[in-house]
């Protein structure tokens, strides 16, 4: 059975989703006498438009307070293990001051944590066969999201795109925010070990399927693009999905204008 998929439609029929967009923006404004009687036009879009604002940061802080609590209580049961000398080492060449090394045999490294982020590093990764310079890449890499608060940045990201599904915009906003976000990564790293470096430890986690290492592993396409030092196509967003974005928009006004008429008619006003 094929799913249907709203984005798929969007970009196959735009002019569709156009006409669908005018009709439900006519009907919110033929609704706008019925639903606020007392105002005008202006007003009761602004009113409507200031709702659905005041609701979706509301629902963002909260989505965004729950995905922290469960960060928060999934580093926190994550094992601890001593700090090699080979990494402390190399975290201090990385000027990196806050490192916590975790006891596992999976070779993962990734940034993590809000206001103050730390960088991970299993022992696996830090004792493995890696080059001192292929250490040196990824604690650079990491480093660069610590600085940049990235795991903050992607958290809110996720919580406004999850909350306001209605604007699909967001969520392409969020592939481009990691993919920019792990390229200005490999910049640091780059800049710190060297492009060699930061090859061979891309190689290294390629080569290790089914375990990779997270800080290897996003935006593959546009990282090895930089790498190779071509430049980064300018992306806009396709023009569908911001038709979609504008018909979710207007939806979203038109069922606050709806549920406003509802009331009104409930009391009896």
């Amino acid at each position: 059975m094929t799913r249907l998929r709203p984005w798929t439609v969007a970009r196959g029929h735009p002019v569709a989703v156009g006409v669908v967009a005018g009709v439900i923006a006519v009907q919110a404004i033929w609704m706008v006498e019925a639903a606020c009687p007392r105002m005008t036009i202006t007003q009761c879009l602004v009113a409507a438009t200031g709702l659905v604002a005041g609701a979706s940061a509301l629902g963002v802080a909260l989505r965004a307070s729950w995905l922290a609590v469960i960060t928060t209580r999934a580093l926190a049961a994550l094992p601890r293990s001593p700090i090699s000398p080979a990494l402390q080492a190399s975290a201090d060449r990385a000027g990196i001051t806050r490192v916590r090394c975790l006891a596992g045999t999976d070779r993962t490294a990734f940034c993590a944590g809000l206001l103050r982020p730390y960088v991970y590093v299993t022992t696996a990764t830090s004792t493995s066969k890696l080059d001192p310079h292929e250490l040196d890449a990824i604690l650079a890499h990491e480093g660069a999201h610590a600085r940049r608060r990235d795991p903050l940045r992607r958290l809110l990201t996720r919580a406004a795109a999850d909350v306001m599904f209605w604007f699909p915009l967001l969520r392409w906003w969020l592939r481009r925010h990691v993919e920019k976000a792990e390229v200005y990564a490999d910049k640091a790293a780059i800049n710190h070990a060297g492009r060699a470096a930061l090859a061979a430890a891309l190689l290294a986690a390629a080569a290790q399927p089914p375990i990779p290492v997270p800080a290897m592993a996003g935006a593959t396409q546009a990282r090895i693009a930089h790498l190779l030092g071509e430049d980064l196509p300018i992306q806009r967003p396709p023009a569908g999905l911001l038709a979609l974005s504008v018909l979710g928009a207007i939806g979203a006004v038109w069922l606050v204008m709806c549920l406003g008429q509802g009331a009104l008619t409930a009391i009896g006003i």
